[in-house]
């Protein structure tokens, strides 16, 4: 009786991942092939790291419980397009952006590229020493070494000052942070949630940084050594965040105080509504830094974050500058990249020297030579570079936690900004350049010399690109 229902279960997850789960045909194939030859293991295998289930799931929760805050809160307002200061380029981005994802154009009065852990660091804990009012933190990972510890110290002293402080991190990627490491803060009156606490491929990657409503940052650092340099392995770790101030840190509180509302315990339900309700707009200068932030996961089922990198890329008249630790695209990505090759625009890619893991460098080296063939540039940095940027022509460019790859483009939980001011991105450009002078080239010859074993391994590994 047992091995009966097992079986009508086993039969019945195949057929919701033909009918009901409504997955490219690739993908699939590629779990119910998993599924026949594992019976009982591959259905695990699926649950945990294919179902969609927990997205839609959590999906509905989030809208559910939205739906429950009377405040409906805007902390400013959206800033107005000036159509004759801008090119065609970051019309045609803030206009797709506005429209398909309800992306708000809002501005910065200063912004700061921190390319290394140890410039971000410093920064951001200057900054948090320096706050009065609220600090809110949402990392990915809060590792329990030498930074993570400075971290809590220094948010236990604000929090014993008076100052609210609530911190995010990803229940999965910190389960060998002990919880004990952040005790001292919330003894302090301090709060943090672990979110996501169940075990499945989707994950919360987002990173944003919110102090005193006037000071953020987003970016590609989570909190950890190695970022600052001090892994064995990884090594030179090139990474970039972005410090913003001005309008635009009230549209990053909106975003960190709905992920809270949607993570935080019903019984902390009330407090929480109450304190959201007395915060009262910010007035800020107005500025010519125009910017945009744009949230994937289960915010939307409109995959928000790849709609908008396709927007980017199809906009480009001469160059596309990316940078990401993988380089996994799905197939609309790629072809969009082969099409912007193909008529001519010129294409760089920057990805690491060092090698991400055994399972991931010979997928990332496979797309790569789908668009050498069409002569885009490939740099490998001498080290590992960890920064996800795209820099489109001389007009617009992203920052963000957002990976070159499925996970990241369709599944987490992200964020990346999209800045329109030509200063700002002739500063990036000029970062990128000084970038390439630290990476070897990576050319269609080498890709065709690769060895057999790493054929072979990419040809393996090419079939679970849906799920890196």
């Amino acid at each position: 009786m047992f091995h009966t229902i097992l079986f009508i279960i086993y039969i019945l997850m195949i057929l919701t991942v033909i009918f009901i789960e409504r997955k490219s045909p690739t993908e699939a194939l590629l779990w119910v092939f998993i599924m026949i030859c594992l019976p009982y293991a591959g259905t695990i295998l699926y649950l945990v790291f294919g179902s969609t289930a927990a997205i839609k799931l959590t999906a509905f929760l989030r809208k559910r419980r939205l739906q429950k805050n009377p405040s409906g809160f805007m902390l400013t307002e959206t800033s107005d397009i000036k159509e004759n200061m801008l090119s065609e380029e970051d019309m045609q981005v803030i206009r797709f952006n506005s429209t398909y994802n309800g992306s708000r154009l809002t501005c910065c009065d200063k912004a700061e590229f921190l390319t290394n852990g140890e410039s971000h660091y410093k920064r951001l804990f200057q900054d948090i020493q320096n706050a009065k009012q609220s600090i809110y933190i949402e990392f990915y990972t809060i590792h329990h070494d030498v930074v993570g510890e400075k971290l809590v110290e220094l948010l236990t002293q604000k929090a014993k000052e008076g100052v609210d402080v609530w911190v995010m991190c990803d229940f999965i990627a910190n389960l060998s942070t002990p919880q004990k490491m952040f005790r001292p803060l919330t003894e302090a009156n301090g709060k943090v949630i672990r979110v996501k606490p169940y075990f499945t491929h989707y994950r919360s990657h987002r990173k944003i940084v919110s102090i005193d409503h006037q000071i953020s940052y987003i970016g590609g650092m989570n909190i950890g050594k190695q970022y600052a340099n001090m892994d064995k392995k990884k090594n030179p770790w090139r990474d970039t965040q972005v410090r913003l101030e001005g309008a635009c840190t009230s549209v990053l509180d909106e975003y960190f105080l709905t992920d809270w509302l949607c993570a935080v315990r019903k019984r902390d339900w009330d407090s929480t509504i109450s304190y959201i309700c007395k915060l009262t707009p910010q007035k800020y200068k107005k500025s010519d830094s125009l910017c945009q932030f744009i949230t994937g996961g289960a915010d939307t089922d409109k995959e928000s974050v790849k709609m908008c990198y396709l927007s980017m890329i199809r906009s480009a008249k001469k160059t596309i500058r990316i940078q990401s630790p993988y380089f996994i695209p799905d197939s609309s990505v790629l072809d969009a990249l082969k099409t912007a090759a193909a008529a001519g625009v010129k294409i760089r890619l920057m990805i690491p020297g060092v090698k991400a893991s055994f399972f991931l460098d010979p997928v990332t080296n496979y797309f790569c030579g789908q668009l050498l063939e069409y002569g885009m540039e490939v740099y490998k940095y001498k080290g590992y570079i960890h920064a996800k940027t795209m820099v489109i022509d001389e007009e617009l460019c992203c920052i963000g936690s957002v990976n070159m790859d499925m996970r990241s483009l369709m599944v987490d939980d992200e964020i990346c900004g999209v800045f329109y001011s030509n200063e700002l991105v002739k500063q990036y450009r000029e970062i990128f350049e000084k970038d390439i002078l630290h990476c070897n080239p990576y050319t269609l010859e080498m890709f065709q010399g690769r060895t057999q074993k790493e054929k072979f391994m990419a040809s393996i590994f090419l079939l679970f690109a849906p799920l890196m």
